[in-house]
């Protein structure tokens, strides 16, 4: 049996069919799904890359606001404590006649170098400017105070409306 010239084509292109065919599926195919794995893995690796790089920028501008916090902390100098700059704050403002109480908070024990400081103060017949002085002196100091809390109440004192008002002011101490 001899095949004929039209038998022999075809048994070609049959054996060309199946070697495409054979080549699709051991070479091209697996080829093309690890590009697609592979693609799939660098996209995931860059956005890895870029939550890091954010990470690093958070990282230095935490540095540098600490750097600036500890020259602000010790720029206060030694002697500093937060009763006596109150006190002076209030000197200067002109209320310091109106001061009811101030009195230290306590702070849960941190291990570190700096603790927590704080102190309550509580004013009675400020007028609202006054109350902008103060507030300013003390958050605008350079000596990193905080006013944490404030509540302020209207007293109504003959004509004039005066505010009572509680302050707590926190800050940051070397040990």
């Amino acid at each position: 049996m001899k095949a004929g010239r039209r038998e022999m084509a075809l048994i070609f292109l049959g054996g060309i069919f199946f070697i495409a065919i054979l080549y699709y599926l051991v070479i091209l195919s697996p080829a093309l799904t690890r590009q697609r794995i592979l693609v799939t893995y660098i996209e995931k690796k860059e956005k890895e890359l870029a939550g890091m790089a954010e990470l690093k920028a958070k990282r230095e501008r935490f540095k540098d606001r600490r750097t600036q916090a500890e020259k602000m902390l010790t720029g206060r100098g030694k002697a500093f404590t937060l009763l006596s700059f109150l006190e002076g704050v209030s000197r200067e403002v002109g209320i310091n006649d109106r001061i009811q109480y101030m009195k230290p908070l306590r702070f849960q024990e941190k291990s570190g170098p700096l603790r927590p400081a704080g102190i309550e103060m509580s004013l009675d017949k400020i007028d609202i400017k006054q109350l902008a002085d103060l507030l300013y002196k003390i958050e605008c100091s350079g000596k990193l105070l905080n006013v944490k809390r404030i509540k302020i109440q209207c007293t109504p004192h003959r004509k004039a409306r005066y505010l009572k008002v509680t302050l707590q002011i926190n800050t940051y101490i070397f040990m």
